[in-house]
């Protein structure tokens, strides 16, 4: 069928595109969520869980309070064109989370991310020995190692339910050298987050595996917590006595991160209840005012997502965020995965959390097709890994030659 084909490919793809091209994930993604609509479709019968019509509630309200807040905002049109852009992100989503539950093989399509994975890994050697070749194919930008970020958080993401999938499928040995490759080629990068939210899921996911339902529910009530208290917490790091100096002597981008979520908190505070605007982070006033020599008190966005949606759609909009990711935490600590296999899920959504607090625009489109596109590949893996553990089921294969014939059926 075209359209689990279609998935097939995009997910291959994946991680070869984060390496060589990252702002081309939202297009591929795109393309995954129209064929996951059309497996849907295709499929009769489709039953949709329970979850899925209240998280589409939920991303409908946003977006709707989103696209409302273009009569109030510093940069009306702005809102409305990202507003648009989400109604297609939030859909391609829904679609993708649907699809994850009638997918034919999901065993193919989990064996074809593992090739994705390891592709991308020799690129990214091929990249740090060549010093950026394989991009210079696709790009006349100077090769910068930074460039790289976007695929090192997105190896976090996926290493441990990858790896914790191969261990159901009595893959030990494998799963150890993907996690060890992997792992290594996170820290070898630039990118500093994914160092750390990685350390942060592995953490998470240790005490999941010991006591799943507890640690989630405590996991729940500190997110939601996090993103209510946003303006009163993230924002006042900076006035804490030396951690500024701290920050800065470790690396020069986290102190200045701690003066723009100062400098986003005093914005919100202006306007706590209906905010500035969807996506109006970047026109703020005083936003482009310099604070040392090359920085801004407000880059584009303030690089941690409650204080964006704070700061652009207020109180309604942080509630709305608090909820979704309520909504996630409470399906994780109840799903009927293999207890390994959801601890290393509940890790992936720890890193996935975490990063949304100290990287990347909480809208930028290489993201939120990577934060769904993520989603939708553990829920594909939690069918697998389901799968062999079900009674009746014949144990995993003592070879890579079994996984791959399996994968291919």
């Amino acid at each position: 069928m075209w359209s689990e084909a279609g998935l097939d490919t995009a997910t291959l793809l994946l991680f070869p595109l984060l390496v060589v091209l990252p702002r081309g994930v939202a297009v591929l993604v795109s393309a995954a969520g129209l064929c996951a609509a059309g497996l849907v479709l295709s499929v009769s019968g489709t039953r949709l869980t329970r979850i899925l019509p209240v998280a589409a509630m939920l991303l409908g309200c946003l977006l709707l309070w989103g696209t409302a807040s273009a009569l109030w905002s510093v940069n009306p049109m702005r809102s409305l064109v990202v507003a648009t852009r989400l109604a297609g992100l939030f859909a391609v989503g829904l679609a993708l989370g649907a699809g994850a539950g009638v997918i034919a093989a999901p065993r193919r399509l989990a064996f074809l991310l593992l090739i994705g994975m390891a592709l991308g890994i020799a690129m990214v050697a091929i990249e740090l020995a060549t010093a950026g070749s394989l991009t210079a194919l696709v790009s006349t930008r100077a090769y910068l190692p930074t460039q790289l970020n976007q695929a090192s958080i997105s190896f976090a993401l996926l290493i441990l339910p990858a790896s914790a999938l191969l261990i159901s499928l009595g893959q030990a040995i494998f799963a150890t050298l993907l996690a060890v490759l992997t792992a290594v080629t996170v820290y070898e990068l630039a990118g500093t987050a994914a160092k750390a939210v990685l350390l942060a899921g592995l953490a998470m996911g240790l005490l999941l595996y010991r006591a799943r339902p507890v640690v989630a529910g405590v996991a729940l009530a500190i997110s939601v917590v996090a993103i209510i208290a946003a303006p009163l917490t993230f924002a006042r790091l900076e006035r804490l006595p030396g951690l500024g100096e701290a920050a800065d002597s470790f690396k020069i981008s986290a102190g200045h991160r701690l003066l723009i979520w100062s400098f986003a908190g005093d914005r919100i505070a202006e306007r706590p209840l209906t905010g500035w605007g969807l996506d109006a982070s970047r026109a703020i006033p005083g936003g482009d005012d310099p604070i040392r020599p090359g920085e801004t008190w407000m880059p584009l966005h303030p690089h941690n997502a409650a204080l964006q949606v704070w700061l652009e759609l207020g109180a309604p909009g942080a509630v709305l965020f608090a909820l979704l990711v309520a909504l996630v935490w409470g399906v994780l600590a109840h799903v009927e995965w293999p207890p390994l296999f959801a601890a290393a899920a509940g890790a992936s959504l720890t890193i996935a959390f975490v990063g949304c607090f100290g990287t990347y625009g909480i809208w930028q489109e290489w993201w939120l097709g990577t934060l769904s596109f993520s989603l939708f590949l553990v829920l594909v893996m939690g069918r697998v890994a389901s799968r062999q553990a079900a009674p009746g089921k014949a144990s995993g294969s003592r070879g890579l030659e079994s996984v791959v014939h399996r994968a291919t059926k």
